[in-house]
């Protein structure tokens, strides 16, 4: 499990720099944006599920 929340954090944080990157773009496509965003919301739930089962007396974030 470990091992997964890891490789989710690590799948967030590159989802992280590639829409800053493509912000930069000069004629940003906002479709594929909002799509690498829903994504990254969807992963930062997962991310949220994965240290809640792994650590089940922490508060929730």
């Amino acid at each position: 499990m470990y091992n997964r929340l890891r490789s989710l954090q690590n799948q967030h944080t590159t989802l992280d720099s590639l829409i800053r990157r493509e912000e930069m773009h000069p004629f940003p496509d906002r479709q594929h944006i909002r799509s690498l965003k829903k994504f990254k919301l969807r992963l930062r739930d997962e991310i949220i599920r994965l240290e809640q089962s792994l650590n089940p007396n922490a508060l929730p974030a």
